[in-house]
């Protein structure tokens, strides 16, 4: 389960008064008298530290001072297989995925601890079933999908996850569950829907996806329960 930490990069304050200056989505718990948080809907997008590999289709997650970002295209034809971690200000390259790829279907991703599954190698477009894990320092490769596919869906953790759409027809209402050993296929989504081209959230047993495309575009939304 994701915490607060996890998308913040700091846990909630334990304080005995509130924070003269909080930012914004900060967090505190005041001893003395409440709960408190502080939310600024008029924010605005400031520029971070650039990347250290121009690339687009990466996976990637983590927090605003703690992200990751791996593989991808840089362009030129060929997938890139760099790993790099953001610490709020800057980007650092750190230990490379095994197979160069982009398109990866993103789960559970931390600095600590990231799933990335599928993808497609280039030149050649070549898709993969690969599943790849992330311990903070170092990628192994692990169980493969049971379906060869580029571009799907992720969510949940290292030890529970979804994958799910994406790949070529007529295999993109494909789902997937991750134990964190082995992807055993389940249940299809209603619609099937092209690689990178649908967003979702949410976690292995509370799952929604929305959007896509599959010839034409799609507004349909699908909640998943577990099964």
């Amino acid at each position: 389960m994701t915490t607060y930490k996890d998308i913040h990069g700091t846990k909630v304050e334990v304080r005995t008064d509130d924070p003269a200056n909080p930012v914004n989505g900060q967090v505190w718990y005041n001893s003395g008298t409440l709960k408190g948080h502080k939310v600024n809907p008029s924010g605005a997008w400031s520029t971070g530290g650039n990347i250290n590999t121009t690339r687009y289709v990466p996976g990637g997650g983590g927090s605003q001072t703690a992200g990751i970002m791996f593989g991808g295209q840089p362009g030129g034809g060929t997938s890139a297989d760099q790993t790099e971690l953001y610490n709020g200000t800057s980007w650092t390259e750190v230990n490379d995925i095994n197979t160069a790829r982009e398109r990866i279907s993103s789960a559970a991703n931390s600095q600590t601890a990231a799933l990335g599954s599928g993808g497609t190698v280039y030149p050649g477009a070549t898709d993969k079933n690969l599943t790849e894990l992330w311990n903070g320092t170092s990628w192994t490769e692990v169980g493969d999908l049971n379906t060869t596919g580029t571009g799907q869906f992720g969510i949940g953790t290292t030890t529970a996850a979804i994958n799910a759409g994406g790949g070529s027809p007529p295999d993109m209402n494909k789902c997937e569950s991750w134990n964190g050993t082995a992807w055993t296929e389940v249940n299809n989504l209603g619609t099937g829907r092209k690689d990178n081209e649908s967003g979702g959230a949410g976690t292995s047993t509370a799952g929604i996806i929305a959007g896509g495309n599959n010839g034409s575009n799609y507004a349909n939304t699908e909640y998943w329960d577990g099964t």
